[in-house]
């Protein structure tokens, strides 16, 4: 049913709107590639991060005590 009706209403003239329709489709396109592509290279950066965190997270140095490197043992003094 929906076919027939479909079928018997005619085109839309696009003459002189045509071009334009086709220059804001391929507009919007390149937008959304661009996004794309910017999400793309600003995973890459926060993949990288992580990976680096990852790896200093399982070093098997221990880290140094913030306490002891804020203040250090007093020298003794000699009377």
């Amino acid at each position: 049913m929906v076919a027939l009706v479909l079928g018997d209403t005619p085109a839309l003239p696009l003459h002189t709107a045509g071009k334009y329709v086709a220059a804001a489709y391929i507009v919007v396109f390149a937008i959304v590639l661009i996004y794309v592509a910017v999400m793309a290279i600003r995973l890459s950066h926060i993949e990288r991060d992580l990976g680096e965190l990852l790896e200093l997270s399982e070093r098997d140095e221990p880290a140094p005590d913030a306490a002891a490197i804020a203040a250090p043992e007093p020298e003794s003094v000699l009377p």
